[in-house]
């Protein structure tokens, strides 16, 4: 069924087509005839759900995927570049919705996100993926790296997320040439999670949906966070961090409030004051 959010807060979406089913919500970029390249009021669009998704219980798993022929072929350059169009100001406000989307609200959903890729994925797409949890892609997918054929280089956020989960050899080679890759080689460089045949790419990717919704929301939450913080953390860090979400997770199974959330519930009742000794 269309998506609306838990409180109806979403308008009409035009650039995507939201559904969900069972717990799992269905995100498709809807511009086929665009090639489902993101621009400003796809990027609105985006920055809104994901807000509402963060806080909806009834959204159990995403699945991130493009209508037509292919998922997405990246930015809308005029509608983030062109001063002709629009003044410097409010081009930056819409490449920063742009990179909002990508680079946070999307990364730190609650919920896990799996991106089924098909068809194409150029530029800035490849941002979106990386801030996917899994991605599922098919094997005949076409994959690029194209500004420098352009002279220009993959600006936002996309430097950093090919070299976040692509090998530096392949990032360098396809970056700096442009040339194009299939599946089978975006997994074999780390860009997607496996690569399968175009006909079992749907079944496997519901499929694997599926079995997040029969899984522990806050089990899957708290692993998400705790990939998302060790890499940055000492040994000695992670061991108490991860000792700590890991109490707080059986704490929150059992029904009792933790005692992070116990200290916020005092403060905001006025009952404990930090810093004036009470």
């Amino acid at each position: 069924m269309p998506y609306t959010g838990s409180r109806s807060e979403l308008g009409t979406m035009r650039c995507i087509r939201v559904e969900l089913e069972e717990g799992i919500l269905t995100v498709a970029f809807h511009r086929p005839e665009q090639r489902n390249l993101m621009n400003v009021a796809l990027s609105r669009e985006m920055e809104a759900l994901l807000q509402a998704v963060h806080y909806d219980a009834a959204v159990r798993v995403v699945v991130l995927r493009g209508d037509g022929p292919g998922f997405c072929a990246g930015l809308d350059t005029q509608d983030f570049f062109d001063s002709t169009r629009q003044d410097e100001a409010a081009l930056r406000a819409a490449r920063e919705s742009a990179n909002h989307w990508r680079v946070r609200l999307l990364r730190l959903l609650p919920q896990p996100v799996i991106a089924m890729v098909h068809g194409f994925c150029q530029g800035g797409a490849l941002a979106i993926l990386e801030s996917c949890d899994i991605v599922l892609a098919a094997d005949d997918t076409e994959f690029s790296l194209p500004e420098i054929q352009a002279g220009e280089i993959p600006a936002g956020p996309t430097t950093k997320s090919i070299s976040r989960v692509m090998t530096q050899r392949a990032a360098r080679y396809f970056s700096l040439t442009g040339r194009s890759f299939d599946g089978v080689e975006a997994e074999r460089n780390g860009l997607v999670t496996r690569s399968l045949p175009y006909a079992e790419l749907e079944r496997e990717t519901y499929a694997l949906a599926r079995d997040f919704v029969g899984k522990d929301a806050i089990a899957v939450q708290f692993t998400k966070e705790a990939l998302q913080h060790v890499d940055a953390m000492s040994w000695d860090g992670v061991l108490s961090f991860t000792a700590a979400k890991f109490a707080e997770l059986k704490a929150l199974q059992a029904g009792r409030p933790s005692a992070r959330a116990a200290a916020v519930e005092s403060f905001l009742a006025g009952k404990s004051k930090p810093g004036l000794g009470s």
